[in-house]
């Protein structure tokens, strides 16, 4: 491979990870709001709360980053 093709390769491999975490975060984040009220695997409601805060500001985290780093590619 030349340097061209390994940056390439590089740039591609930034892309798909940057949408498989955001893709993550997305289903992760519509399932728990979905189920917030019914309390997951028997815990609390406060607990779910958490893990619907968690996914959302860790997909505006993700969405941040890929922003970033798309403008500077």
């Amino acid at each position: 491979m030349n340097k061209k093709e390994i940056n390439d390769y590089i740039d591609d491999s930034i892309n798909n990870k940057l949408y498989s975490k955001n893709h993550q975060y997305e289903y992760e984040t519509k399932y728990y709001f979905k189920n917030r009220h019914a309390g997951l695997a028997g815990i609390d409601a406060e607990q779910s709360a958490g893990l619907v805060f968690h996914s959302i500001r860790q997909l505006r985290v993700w969405r941040k980053m890929e922003k970033l780093i798309l403008t500077n590619l």
